[in-house]
């Protein structure tokens, strides 16, 4: 059985996210899409534009043929967790034969040489990143001057973008697991992935939730029909990282309260000692940007400390991460979408699948201590996601298990 697979955060689903499935189908000659797709928060520690199912439908409506969730460990993760995750389920599905993404450069040549490296981890390039993380830089930042300093200054425009560290991210897992799926890299045909105006028929998630936001036209930027599934969305405030701010509080103020040596704030995932003490100084009454400013430092980006403020709120530790890694990262995948005309393809892959696959939410029990921490999460994640929806919308989004698959 041979399928397609995107990872993606369809944040919202958009022109450019279905112009690479049209174009995936085009060049494998496959039918079946299956969207791997972040849950209620995204890789950037804030919740996504509308829930989990919402987008699900979109994306199916915007040519997917299934949509299943990444669990919240991963896709709220650095981009090794992310892509690690993401690449050992679906490998595990033993249906995929290819994995298509977007980068903004087409450069296969740099991705095989960095991903050789990062997969590997060769002695010039382990030396070099240990002396430029005791200088004080973060993992990311200096891994990447270790990355120049043995390809070449040249080739630091191309491996600093954020697509392109994806792309690189997903090369490396595909070589770390000894996947036999094949990579297919797609040149994004946006302005970039951080960029904030429209463009054309083209344009980012970024922009287009700017758009949102300030209320504008965006109908010219996202399939008819997948805006036909937002359009309960575009006339209520976004939901936003802002809408943390009284769980990250309450965190914090309930860890004051503690004496340090019992405190869990410490074991939570990527925190580091810097950051902990940061944490506990933080001024209060503050507000979630408020938070952000003062936390971040040159060596610790305000992405990062977006995603610590989530996973504390969360609970996900580091020992969550250690657990997905030495236990083979998951044992269940959950369903979200699935086009009907596509059921046959879902009863197979069912089949051939190392992964049980959540169809009925409230039947589900994991087997396994790795499944049942890993559902805890993405039930946890979702309470938290609808209580957040709650408070600012009075809109009541149903429970993980009282939810359905979604289908068209």
């Amino acid at each position: 059985m041979s399928n397609i697979a995107i990872i993606a955060e369809y944040n919202p689903f958009h022109n450019g996210h279905k112009f690479l499935i049209d174009t995936a189908r085009e060049r494998t000659g496959l039918d079946t899409v299956i969207a791997l797709m972040s849950g209620n928060f995204v890789q950037r520690g804030v919740p996504a534009m509308a829930d989990k199912y919402t987008r699900a439908e979109a994306a199916l409506a915007g040519g997917a043929s299934m949509v299943f969730e990444l669990p919240v460990l991963f896709a709220t993760g650095s981009a090794r967790d992310f892509a690690f995750g993401a690449i050992n389920i679906l490998d595990k599905m033993n249906s995929v034969e290819y994995l298509v993404f977007g980068a903004e450069d087409e450069r296969m040549d740099i991705f095989d040489r960095v991903s050789d490296i990062l997969a590997f981890e060769p002695e010039e390039y382990t030396t070099l990143l240990n002396d430029f993380l005791s200088k004080g830089l973060s993992y990311p930042a200096a891994s990447e001057k270790a990355l120049v300093k043995i390809l070449g200054d040249d080739k630091s425009p191309v491996i600093s973008k954020p697509n392109n560290i994806l792309a690189m991210s997903y090369l490396t897992a595909i070589k770390r697991f000894k996947s036999q799926i094949k990579p297919i890299i797609i040149k994004r045909n946006d302005p970039g992935y951080h960029s904030t105006e429209l463009n054309q028929a083209f344009s980012s998630a970024t922009a287009i939730r700017k758009a949102m936001e300030e209320n504008q036209d965006i109908k010219d930027f996202v399939p008819h029909k997948c805006m036909e599934i937002y359009n309960h969305y575009l006339d209520k405030e976004l939901p936003d990282g802002q809408w943390l701010t009284p769980f990250i509080a309450s965190r914090l103020i309930y860890d004051r309260n503690l004496d340090p040596k019992i405190s869990a704030l410490a074991m939570t995932l990527d925190m580091n000692q810097e950051l902990l003490n940061r944490i506990r100084k933080a001024p209060l009454p503050a507000k979630y940007v408020e938070l952000l400013d003062y936390m971040k430092t040159r060596n610790i980006t305000q992405t990062r400390v977006s995603r610590v403020l989530l996973h504390m709120v969360l609970g996900i530790t580091n020992g969550d991460r250690e657990l997905a890694y030495n236990n083979g990262f998951s044992d269940y995948i959950n369903l979200l979408g699935l086009n009907k005309k596509y059921s046959q393809q879902l009863k197979e892959l069912t089949m051939l699948s190392k992964l049980s696959i959540i169809n009925k939410k409230s039947e589900f029990k994991p087997e396994t201590e790795l499944g049942e921490r890993l559902w805890q999460l993405d039930i946890l994640s979702t309470d938290l996601y609808n209580q957040m929806i709650y408070e600012n919308t009075n809109i009541r989004l149903k429970r993980e298990k009282a939810n359905s698959v979604r289908t068209i």
